[in-house]
C-alpha cells in the first residue's frame, strides 16, 4: 500500500510540471493482457532533468519502467507498465486516474465495452482547480491500440487497428467508447499439438511392426 501511495504522488508531481504534453498509450493485446505507456514532453528550466531522476530514484521506481531523457530544450519522460488483464489495468493503473476519475467496463457474451463520460481533471481557463494532476497540461493524446474487430467507437481518428483521442488544456469533459468483438474462443494449441504427436507416434509404431511383420514373412 505504501508503494502504490509512493507512485501515486509521483505522477501527481511529475504531470504537474507547466508547459507539458504527451501521449498516452494502452495496447490491447490478443491474449487481453494490456501494456501502458506515458511519454511527457516538459521545457527543461529550473533543473526539471534532475529533479525528475530524483522524483524516480527517491520513490525506488524499477529503472525498467522508466527513462527521462534531454532533447533540444525539452526533458523527455518516459513510463510503462504491464498488466495481466483489463480488469487488471483498471484496477491498478496510476495513469489514467490522473485524467478522470473511471473506466466504466462491460463484458457480454460475445462483446467487451470501455465507456468513459467524465468531467476531466485539468486545470483550463474556465476552471479554478487546485488539484495536483495534470494541471497545466498543454494536451495529450491518448491512444488505444486493439488488434479485435471494432463494433464501435467515438475515436477522433482511426489508423488500422489505432484509435486516438485528444485532451486539450481547456477541455472540462472527455467522452471516450469502443466496443470489440474479443476471440473468447482461442484456438486449442495445446491439445492439437499433443493430438498430432500422438498420431506421429502411432504412426511410427505402426510402421515398425509392419516392417517388422514383412521381414518375418520373406523366410
Amino acid at each position: 500500500m505504501r508503494q502504490k501511495i509512493k507512485i501515486i504522488i509521483l505522477f501527481l508531481m511529475l504531470i504537474v510540471l507547466t508547459g507539458c504534453s504527451g501521449n498516452y498509450n494502452i495496447k490491447i493485446n490478443a491474449d487481453l493482457s494490456i501494456e501502458e505507456k506515458l511519454e511527457l514532453n516538459v521545457e527543461n528550466s529550473d533543473d526539471t532533468y534532475e529533479k525528475t531522476l530524483k522524483i524516480f530514484e527517491d520513490n525506488k521506481i524499477n529503472k525498467d519502467k522508466y527513462d527521462v531523457n534531454i532533447s533540444n530544450d525539452e526533458v523527455i519522460i518516459k513510463y510503462k507498465d504491464k498488466y495481466d488483464s483489463i480488469e487488471d489495468y483498471i484496477i491498478n493503473s496510476k495513469v489514467y486516474p490522473q485524467i478522470f476519475n473511471k473506466i466504466q467496463y462491460n463484458k457480454g457474451k460475445d462483446y467487451i465495452e470501455l465507456y468513459v463520460d467524465e468531467n476531466l481533471k485539468i486545470k483550463n481557463n474556465n476552471i479554478n482547480s487546485s488539484s495536483s494532476n495534470l494541471t497545466d497540461l498543454d494536451v495529450i493524446q491518448l491512444n488505444i491500440e486493439n488488434p479485435f474487430n471494432i463494433n464501435y467507437t467515438n475515436a477522433e481518428i482511426t489508423n488500422q487497428h489505432m484509435y486516438t483521442w485528444t485532451i486539450k488544456k481547456g477541455d472540462t469533459n472527455k467522452k471516450i467508447y469502443m466496443q470489440f468483438k474479443p476471440n473468447f474462443n482461442k484456438f486449442p494449441y495445446r491439445p492439437v499439438i499433443v493430438g498430432i504427436l500422438i498420431l506421429i507416434v502411432s504412426f511410427y509404431l505402426i510402421y515398425k511392426l509392419v516392417s517388422k511383420y514383412k521381414k518375418t514373412q520373406r523366410f
